[in-house]
C-alpha cells in the first residue's frame, strides 16, 4: 500500500481559471499517478471574470477527486501566505489509502428537527464505535451550527471536527458550500473519515486573563448576575480599576469572558478556558449577557485580547504539538477568524510564519472564517477570533 500524500497549493493568479489549472498541475506532479482521495478548496471572493462557484466546479473537473469539499471566504491561507480581502485559491489534496470516507449534507430544516445526538447518528449512518473524524463546513446565516456541533459531541464523543463557517458575506457576496459537484447556499456539508488517520488540533483563542477566577453564584441561560456572591458589574468595575491605563483602553473594545471547562483543574492555564464574547449589559439588573450558556458553580474569569496575547498563545500551543517530520506524511488545515490577520497583528502572514518557524514547511491550506471549529476539553465548539490548526498524519 502506498503511503499517505498531502499536497497543498496556493494561487493568486488574477484569472481564476488559470489559478485552477495551476493548482491542478501541482497536484498531478506531487501525486505521480496516485489517486486524489480528498480535495479541500477554499476560494477568496473577488474574481471578476468567473464566479467563484464556477471556479470550484472547474477545479473538480480538472482534478476529479473521489471526495471534494470547500467554501468561499474573505481570504485564504496556503503554505507561507495569508491572502486577505483579495482573490486567491488554496487547496489541500490527499491520497489516503485504506481510509473510508463518507460525505454528508444536512439542510437547515433537517437540523431544526433533530433533538439528540442519537438522531444525528441515525441520519449520518456512521457507527460511533468506528471513531470517525470529521471535516465540515457550514453556512452561518441559515442554521444553528452550535446545535450541530452539540449533537455531534453527543453522538460521537471525542470525535474532532476540522472546519469553520463560510465568510463570503464579509466581502458582500452570498456564502456557498460545495460537496462533490453540488453547490449549497445553506446548511452543513462534511466528510467523515474512518481508519488510520490522526487529527492533532490546537485552538489559539488569543486572550489573557485579568482579575481573578470566580465562581458564578447566580445566572440564567447566558446571563450572569453574580460572581462569588457579588453583582457581576461591581466585580467588573473593580477589575477594570485595577488595570493599567493601556489595558483599560483595550478593555473598551477587546474584553471577553472565559469559562473553565474542567472544574477539576486547580492550576488554570492556556486552553482551560472557553472564551466567549460579551453580548450586552443590563445595567438595571446588573447583568452581563455572554455568548454561551452558563450555570451556577462554573468558574468564570474576564479576559483581554490583543496581538501580544494572541502570539504568545499560539506559540505555546504550537510548541506542544509533535515536531514536523519530513519523512512522515503530514498536512495542515488552518482556520482563522476574519478578525485576526493584518487587522490584529498589523502585518501579513503572522500565523503561517509562526507555524513554519516552529514546525517547518508542512503542507498547509486554510481560510479566514466567520467562525472556527475546534476542540476545547475534548468537545467541539464554534469559536470567534481564534486560529484553529489541525495537523493530519
Amino acid at each position: 500500500m502506498k503511503p499517505k500524500i498531502f499536497s497543498s497549493g496556493l494561487s493568486t493568479a488574477a484569472d481564476g481559471l488559470a489559478g485552477v489549472q495551476e493548482l491542478a498541475q501541482k497536484i498531478r506532479k506531487d501525486f505521480k499517478g496516485a489517486s486524489c482521495d480528498i480535495a479541500i478548496l477554499f476560494i477568496s471572493e473577488g474574481y471578476q471574470q468567473t464566479p467563484s462557484p464556477d471556479l470550484a466546479r472547474a477545479f473538480y473537473e480538472a482534478v476529479r477527486p473521489r471526495f471534494f469539499i470547500g467554501c468561499n471566504s474573505s481570504g485564504v491561507i496556503g503554505d507561507g501566505s495569508e491572502i486577505e480581502m483579495e482573490p486567491g485559491l488554496s487547496v489541500m489534496a490527499m491520497h489516503l489509502p485504506g481510509i473510508r470516507v463518507t460525505p454528508f449534507v444536512i439542510a437547515p430544516h433537517e437540523l431544526a428537527i433533530l433533538d439528540t445526538g442519537a438522531e444525528l447518528v441515525e441520519i449520518l449512518g456512521l457507527d460511533p464505535a468506528a471513531r470517525p473524524k470529521f471535516i465540515s463546513l457550514g453556512e452561518p446565516m441559515s442554521c444553528d451550527i452550535t446545535k450541530f456541533l452539540t449533537l455531534l459531541n453527543q453522538g460521537y464523543p471525542d470525535a474532532p471536527v476540522i472546519g469553520g463557517l463560510a465568510s463570503g458575506v464579509v466581502v458582500g457576496t452570498d456564502n456557498w458550500l460545495i460537496l462533490g459537484k453540488e453547490i449549497y447556499p445553506e446548511g452543513v456539508v462534511g466528510l467523515a473519515l474512518e481508519g488510520a488517520i490522526e487529527f492533532e488540533n490546537v485552538v489559539s483563542q488569543g486572550c489573557r486573563p485579568i482579575g481573578e477566577p470566580l465562581i458564578i453564584t447566580k445566572s440564567e441561560q447566558n446571563v450572569v448576575y453574580e460572581l462569588a456572591g457579588q453583582p457581576v458589574l461591581e466585580v467588573l468595575g473593580k477589575v477594570y480599576e485595577a488595570l493599567s491605563p493601556d489595558d483599560q483602553q483595550l478593555a473598551k473594545h477587546s474584553l471577553f469572558v472565559g469559562m473553565v471547562m474542567d472544574e477539576r483543574r486547580h492550576k488554570l492555564k492556556r486552553g482551560d478556558f472557553l472564551i466567549r464574547n460579551i453580548m450586552g449589559v443590563d445595567y438595571d439588573k446588573s447583568a452581563l449577557v455572554v455568548g454561551e450558556l452558563l450555570a451556577p458553580g462554573q468558574t468564570f474569569q474576564f479576559q483581554l485580547r490583543d496581538a501580544k496575547a494572541a502570539e504568545e498563545d499560539l506559540e505555546c500551543l504550537l510548541q506542544n504539538l509533535p515536531a514536523y517530520n519530513a519523512s512522515q506524511a503530514t498536512g495542515g488545515i488552518l482556520v482563522s477568524c476574519c478578525g485576526r490577520g493584518k487587522g490584529l497583528f498589523k502585518e501579513a502572514d503572522h500565523d503561517v510564519r509562526m507555524i513554519r518557524k516552529l514546525h517547518g514547511p508542512v503542507p498547509l491550506t486554510g481560510f479566514f472564517a466567520n467562525g472556527e471549529f475546534g476542540l476545547i476539553n475534548r468537545k467541539n465548539y464554534v469559536h470567534g477570533y481564534t486560529s484553529s490548526l489541525t495537523l493530519l498524519r
